[in-house]
């Protein structure tokens, strides 16, 4: 079993270095910086000139193309199967060879990665090559959110064997990285070419869409355990079963801000598939009810704490420090006549120092405001956590059209493209 178990992790981790070079590596910070070198070409898949290869290679160009006219393209599943297939074995073969807990969420979290390798390597090139180096390690931490919070309740019933001082460090290494990743991680980052970072896919897909929906599973799931413990056989199942839907149906708000049958199917039927499973080990319901319902709530209050402190920080540069920067800039208007160059013209008379948006508790080069002089008005941006980018533009009158006699200049009121809290987006 041993030798097993070393020659399926070898045989896993060249299928990953195997699948990363032949689908490309991204192009590196310094690869970045060169002039005219902004991405590099994808890997073996596209530089080969294999004749096997040309039939893949043409499907991923028409389901690019597809994508862009707003069509599905059958054949995409062809190249994704072919790739995804191997690595859904191996992550299969892994689960019967391995009983842990952590060891069976680290071979998931390679299995999602893989198989978002192979979607992105060969049916979205433009995102992998786009993104660069950055996007195969983002793919890797969301994968790995996702296989931690999808196996959690078996997590948390092995810490409960461990003695009280690795209960500790493994609840601070779970409830750290997703604090500091929803606040500290800003939207946007000039620096790619679509101005927006991969690293809030983490936080956007790994915490507040999966992360969300599996806390309400795990939620769901053990409050239908724990009830259905009470009656014995397909009165229990039923008992669990239903305490699961409605539980499911109750706490869909939580992820999903639009209500759909097919939503609620989405929280619902792995709940109840999960009731029905130890309903039917045939083993004492608590210790499961208990690992259920405390993997949901760490995931449910760490994600949630992360989600409203970020708005918390976001509202305070919005609403406190951003309106201390307007002024000074309406208060130097007023004197001269004109909008500043740039917001060091404002120092000292109009502002002792430069007040910065601080999003986070640690301090970044990037968390400054960005002002642009437009002459007759002037706009004011910083960067707000997850995706948000927020705009300040002042009130404006449109100049009247000479060709329309006595018309009264259109007046537009100050606004921000942000609202105070970024909107929710499932």
């Amino acid at each position: 079993m041993r030798v097993a178990r070393i020659l399926h992790l070898m045989l896993f981790l060249g299928l990953a270095v195997f699948y990363y070079e032949f689908l490309g590596a991204g192009a590196t910070p310094s690869e970045r910086a060169q002039q005219g070198i902004w991405w590099k070409p994808a890997g073996w898949a596209r530089s080969l000139d294999w004749e096997i290869l040309a039939p893949l290679q043409q499907i991923g160009a028409d389901t690019v193309q597809a994508r862009h006219e707003g069509r599905f393209e059958p054949r995409s599943l062809i190249p994704l199967g072919l790739f995804a297939a191997p690595v859904a074995v191996l992550t299969a073969v892994g689960f019967a060879l391995f009983r842990g807990a952590l060891i069976r969420a680290a071979l998931l979290a390679l299995g999602l990665t893989l198989i978002a390798f192979s979607y992105y390597g060969w049916l979205d090139v433009e995102t992998w090559q786009d993104y660069g180096w950055r996007w195969p390690a983002v793919l890797l931490a969301t994968a790995s959110y996702l296989a931690v919070f999808a196996l959690a309740p078996g997590i948390v019933a092995a810490a409960r064997r461990r003695a009280r001082v690795f209960q500790i460090a493994g609840l601070l290494a779970f409830v750290l990285p997703i604090y500091a990743l929803s606040i500290e991680v800003t939207g946007t980052n000039p620096t790619l070419q679509w101005n927006l970072s991969p690293w809030p896919t983490v936080t956007l897909y790994g915490f507040l869409l999966f992360g969300l929906v599996l806390a309400v599973i795990h939620l769901s799931a053990g409050a239908g355990i724990l009830v259905g413990a009470r009656r014995s056989g397909a009165a229990g199942l039923a008992l669990g079963a239903l305490t699961a839907v409605a539980l499911a149906v109750v706490l869909h708000g939580i992820p999903f801000e639009q209500t759909t049958a097919l939503r609620l199917v989405v929280l619902a039927v792995p709940a109840v598939l999960v009731v029905a499973l130890v309903q039917r080990r045939g083993a004492t319901h608590t210790p499961d009810a208990v690992a259920f319902l405390v993997a949901g709530f760490l995931i449910l209050s760490c994600v949630k704490a992360g989600q409203w402190h970020a708005e918390w920080f976001l509202g305070q540069a919005r609403e406190e420090t951003a309106p201390q920067v307007i002024d000074a800039i309406e208060r130097y208007h007023a004197e001269q006549a004109v909008y500043p160059s740039d917001l060091a013209a404002l120092v000292p008379k109009q502002l002792r120092a430069i007040v910065q948006p601080h999003i986070g508790w640690l301090d970044w080069d990037e968390e400054v405001f960005t002002y642009t002089d437009l002459g007759d008005s002037f706009l004011l941006e910083f960067a707000g956590p997850l995706w948000v980018q927020c705009a300040y533009s002042p009130p404006y009158e449109e100049e009247v059209d000479e060709a329309e006699p006595g018309a009264a200049p259109e007046r537009l009121e100050a606004a921000w493209s942000c609202q105070r809290k970024p909107p929710r987006l499932w």
